[in-house]
């Protein structure tokens, strides 16, 4: 969609913000001693990084969003029982000294820890703009009236990229090098709706331009000592995120009839010294004038570094606590990230900075959201495409720049991938298949949502959605006719239920006409491992409102039902340079899905007013098979309409793709007829069940 000014005081104002940082101060010159090649690099006068601050010894990423969470809270009169909606927006999954956890998603441990036991919680990962692409979705659903408040947190313990990055930078053009500019932060963002008009979000606009989607990749190193490693090509990142970030400020500020002079301050992503000035000058020369100045720009870097999604909040806590900002000042936020992405968001300040100043307490109290009676307009599945397991892998060119991005676009559209097939060939093929049946081209879709857990090269940044839509011809740069959006959602196996609940109200709210939801799992895991593997699938679900009103989701629900095993999970691990995924056995929690899910069901369906007779089909989510027996022989009226899976798929755990597949069976010969209704039920790790009702 193009760039529209949002309604004036339509949005969302931030109630409070919280920050975490580590105790321990690193400097620069620490940093480069520490380096096993000596470097004759001045770091600190090209970054203007004097020192940032250091986790990992007691701390790690979900106990800094925890910290930061806490004390956002602390300074609200919301509380915590009243988050309506709870988004983890952290890169960084480490959460020990030897680990990462894929599953329960952070927000589900954020959920539980914190007590947000009515939120609905999930994942959102998009590089650096992960934080501002929460306050979108936020924003957007707080502007829609459907919810009343919103957690966004992140917590990022990167500096151990930099200790990997020590052992590894061979000399002063290594791609390494940016890694040694990262600090740990974590931060939190509450927000509820801006009824008095006194401050809140004008705008918020970001584009994903996915062609530079090389030029910035982390992952798990190769090398024996493990770790993790970033790999930047920093000019040519540099300059592609400054031409494009610019331009999406002269657009935005266009739409909404304002220059840069209209505001008081500039917060730009934190990266270094030199890209901060280089963005003041580029804005001058578009603007055609001194419309910027770069002592109006805050610079937080000397004390903090890069602290990846949490710079903009660290950077607002401190101008606000040192007077650089003050209440009423209007603030340009500007979003730049690997992907690439780039964002822009007018804001007028209430009284944040006072209160922050004082140590004082909001008085605000979220408002409840709108609990439609009746059915919503339907946003619908026009199509679904899969990649296809059994069959045979057609040949593709060789490999691209990461293991995550190897087939060519146009062979990954066209064929299917086989069983050996890598992340972005089953995204490929599934949503290729999905625009084919939808009559769609990849310029056509505005928004794309990447919903898997495991990924080849388990890729920690960019977001995988970004790869995909630099990969397959989904361009949203200033030389394209339209513009899209691409950030990757997790939430286990609930997390495809989630992305399409995601996309449907972003459409509603008008963010957004054409979404693909695309899920591809590529399971790596050790050998011996108990239980079922993920199946290697992919799959894609084109969503649209349904202009005739007579098809697609109507409404959904979810919640925790119990509170996490802390043993139960999937995580990265190393050993001599090879990662793999160590995951419990997921039949064990299969029965307590099964126990749980009739009365979500039963929620969802009272909550829309619809009698469990009308319901033609249930899409459940992978059981295994006695389990799926039992819950058919004793659930009342439902049971007996439990979907089975086509025989190509049936015995697999389908995860992310059981929904589409399912759907898509019930749909095509599945015994359903155009107009009645199914429920369409999702499961993670995490002990979340979530329901959708859909219309045929």
């Amino acid at each position: 969609m193009s760039i529209q000014a949002a309604p004036a005081g339509a949005g969302s104002v931030i109630d409070s913000i919280g920050v975490a940082l580590p105790d321990r101060v690193m400097t620069t010159r620490e940093v480069l001693d520490g380096c096993r090649s000596r470097l004759a690099l001045p770091l600190e006068q090209t970054t203007g990084i004097v020192s940032r601050r250091v986790a990992g010894d007691v701390e790690y990423a979900l106990d800094l969003a925890t910290r930061a969470a806490e004390d956002c809270v602390s300074r609200s009169s919301i509380g915590l029982g009243d988050v309506d909606l709870l988004i983890s927006a952290s890169i960084s999954r480490v959460d020990s000294p030897q680990r990462s956890t894929y599953e329960p998603s952070a927000a589900t441990h954020l959920r539980h820890r914190l007590g947000c036991e009515r939120a609905w919680a999930f994942d959102v990962t998009n590089a650096c703009a992960g934080q501002f692409t929460g306050i979108y979705i936020a924003d957007a659903l707080i502007r829609a009236g459907e919810i009343g408040s919103a957690l966004i947190v992140s917590g990022e313990y990167i500096s151990h990229l930099m200790r990997t990055a020590q052992l590894e930078i061979a000399d002063e053009l290594d791609a390494r090098i940016a890694c040694l500019t990262l600090g740990d932060a974590g931060a939190a963002v509450l927000l509820t709706r801006a009824d008095d008009g006194s401050g809140g979000f004008d705008h918020i606009g970001i584009r994903t331009v996915g062609r530079y989607h090389t030029l910035c990749v982390a992952g798990p190193t190769d090398r024996p000592h493990g770790g993790v490693i970033m790999k930047t090509d920093m000019m040519g990142l540099a300059a592609a995120g400054i031409r494009e970030m610019v331009a999406h400020t002269q657009q935005t500020l266009g739409a909404m009839g304002l220059s840069p002079t209209d505001f008081d301050r500039f917060i730009p992503h934190q990266t270094s010294t030199l890209a901060i000035q280089a963005a003041v000058r580029r804005t001058n020369k578009v603007f055609g004038g001194v419309v910027l100045d770069e002592r109006d720009v805050i610079n937080n870097l000397p004390r903090r570094g890069n602290t990846a999604t949490t710079t903009h909040t660290v950077a607002l806590r401190d101008a606000s606590l040192d007077g650089r900002i003050r209440t009423g000042d209007r603030v340009l936020f500007e979003v730049a990230a690997s992907g690439v992405n780039v964002g822009t968001a007018a804001y007028r300040l209430d009284g944040l900075p006072d209160r922050l100043a004082r140590g004082a307490r909001s008085s605000r109290t979220a408002p409840p959201p709108r609990r439609p009676a009746s059915w919503r307009h339907p946003v619908r599945a026009v199509a679904i495409g899969l990649a296809d397991p059994t069959a045979a892998a057609a040949p593709h060119p060789a490999a691209a720049a990461h293991p995550a991005a190897d087939p060519h676009p146009a062979a990954a559209a066209a064929a299917q991938p086989g069983a050996g097939a890598t992340t972005l060939q089953l995204i490929g093929a599934a949503t290729g298949d999905c625009l084919r049946r939808a009559g769609v081209r990849a310029s056509g879709v505005d928004l794309l949502i990447h919903v898997g857990v495991y990924r080849t090269g388990m890729i920690a940044e960019p977001a995988i959605a970004a790869i995909a839509a630099g990969e397959l011809g989904f361009d949203g740069s200033t030389a394209a006719t339209g513009e899209i959006l691409a950030f990757d959602v997790a939430n286990g196996a609930l997390g495809m239920l989630d992305g399409c609940r995601i996309a449907a109200e972003l459409i509603r709210a008008g963010k957004a006409d054409t979404a693909v939801v695309v899920a591809s799992e590529v399971e790596q895991r050790e050998p011996g491992a108990v239980g079922p593997a993920v199946a290697r699938c992919g799959s894609a679900v084109l969503l649209r409102l349904d202009p005739d009103r007579a098809s697609g989701f109507l409404g959904f629900h979810s919640r925790s039902v119990a509170t996490p095993a802390p043993d139960r999970g999937a995580w990265v691990m190393q050993d001599g340079g090879h990662s793999f995924i160590r995951a419990t056995d997921r039949t064990e929690p299969a029965a307590a899905y099964a126990e749980h899910l009739p009365v979500v069901v039963a929620e969802l369906l009272d909550r829309l007013r619809v009698r469990p007779d009308a319901i033609r089909a249930v899409v459940p989510p992978w059981l295994p098979p006695p389990v799926a027996r039992r819950l058919r022989d004793t659930w009342p009226v439902l049971g007996p309409r439990l979907t089975t899976l086509p025989p190509a798929w049936d015995g697999t755990d389908l995860f992310t793709s059981a929904l589409p597949i399912g759907l898509r069976a019930v749909s095509a010969g599945g015994g359903v007829s155009p107009g009645e209704l199914v429920v369409v039920v999702g499961a993670s790790t995490g002990m979340e069940i979530g329901a959708a009702l859909y219309r045929i």
